[in-house]
């Protein structure tokens, strides 16, 4: 797993796989994507306004990936 942020547009992107092409993207939640390969596993999420998100977490978020919660612990 790999994250980056991008400090001009405010954005998060959690790389879960590597390498893949993404098939499409669909939307998890408001400001929240993930992109998807072509058998439609997760490729990575894309978290807009990121810094505005994290501001009131303390050491974690959480947000749901289809039926499955996750957790980001930092």
């Amino acid at each position: 797993m790999k994250i980056t942020y991008d400090k001009k547009v405010d954005a998060m992107y959690i790389y879960f796989q590597k390498g893949k092409e993404v098939a499409r993207t669909v939307e998890l939640a408001d400001l929240l994507t993930a992109d998807l390969d072509s058998t439609g596993k997760v490729i990575g999420v894309e978290i807009l306004s990121a810094s505005r998100q994290m501001k009131n977490q303390k050491s974690s978020f959480s947000f749901p990936l289809g039926n499955i919660p996750v957790k980001m612990l930092s």
